[in-house]
């Protein structure tokens, strides 16, 4: 019942979310279409009439830009990629991932739990972290691969937060964000053409007297979903912890870095993650999904994860020096 109510709660923050959005942007979309439909008609600039700035032209107009961005996921995830600063993986660490997955596949398979298929990412980045975003992607920092990599459960630990990972995507809270996205893209696309325009002294009042309330709006709408992040990790924990049982993501949990900046009631409830201990805890107080499935990696499998060669160990030192 406490899973159901979860579920619930955190797609209502969605809903909202996208609500609060969908005004603003509906109100910069008429106001911009107004001078450019009349200006069309004025000068016959096509061959056929354009219909004037009327509400439901307007949704329409919305609608479409909407539907149209949420159609080019490769184009959103490709835009995503560079301001994340994520990367394909080398062969090298291609290697790694796809042993600890190969490991989450069989005990998934296992417990009959179908896994969506994963675009890898890496980003350059020393900290002990992963993310998952767009469609189908996780990116992997190098610092956990790192870490991972001279580990003796390094394997099962790796695994644990591809897991995790794996159930923001299974859960939509990635989706749920690309939504997000494609609602407010035509403000994002009008806010930049009229930065472009800001030396018209018109535009510049234009702008404070319209865009900037509205971009308020859709910031506050945008942290609506930011209410319910901490539920979304617990869920994406317990989905892990599903799939390769209690001990595995503990690894993770002793590995994660939960320093906070600041020890106010605001600083505390304004992460987008719970404590680790937390996490922990509330890890602990659950029962395992098909416990006997949860077999150690095969030898096999940990010897490919281990696999490294001289540069690899001089990689290694030279990382421990720059941490």
């Amino acid at each position: 019942m406490r899973t159901l109510f979860r579920h619930i709660i955190i797609d209502i923050s969605w809903f909202i979310s996208w609500i609060a959005i969908t005004g603003p942007v509906f109100v910069i979309l008429y106001y911009s279409l107004l001078p450019i439909t009349g200006i069309i008609n004025h000068f016959d600039l096509l061959p056929f009439k354009v219909p004037h700035a009327n509400p439901l032209f307007v949704l329409a107009v919305q609608v479409a830009l909407t539907l149209l961005w949420s159609a080019l996921p490769e184009v959103r995830e490709f835009l995503a990629d560079i301001r994340m600063g994520a990367r394909k993986p080398s062969l090298r660490e291609l290697d790694q991932i796809e042993t600890a997955f190969e490991f989450l596949q069989s005990n998934a398979d296992a417990k009959n739990i179908k896994l969506p298929h994963i675009v890898w990412r890496v980003i350059d980045n020393k900290d002990y972290n992963a993310c998952a975003y767009g469609k189908n992607r996780i990116a992997i920092h190098k610092g956990a691969l790192y870490e991972t990599k001279f580990l003796d459960n390094g394997l099962e630990e790796l695994a644990a937060l591809m897991a995790h990972e794996t159930g923001h995507l299974r859960y939509w809270d990635t989706r749920h964000a690309a939504i997000s996205s494609a609602i407010f893209m035509p403000l994002n696309l009008y806010v930049s053409c009229m930065k472009l325009l800001m030396w018209v002294p018109v535009l510049n009042l234009l702008m404070a007297l319209i865009v900037l309330p509205c971009s308020l709006i859709v910031y506050i709408g945008n942290k609506i979903p930011e209410l319910t992040s901490r539920l979304a990790e617990y869920r994406a924990d317990e989905f892990a912890q599903m799939l390769l049982g209690k001990e595995c993501m503990s690894l993770v949990f002793e590995s994660i870095d939960d320093e906070r900046q600041g020890s106010s009631l605001m600083a505390h409830y304004l992460t987008s993650h719970p404590p680790t201990e937390l996490r922990h805890n509330n890890l602990q107080l659950q029962s395992d999904y098909r416990p006997h499935f949860n077999n150690p990696p095969t030898p096999d499998l940990i010897s490919r994860f281990r696999a490294w060669d001289r540069s690899s160990k001089k990689a290694k030192t030279r990382y421990s020096k720059a941490v």
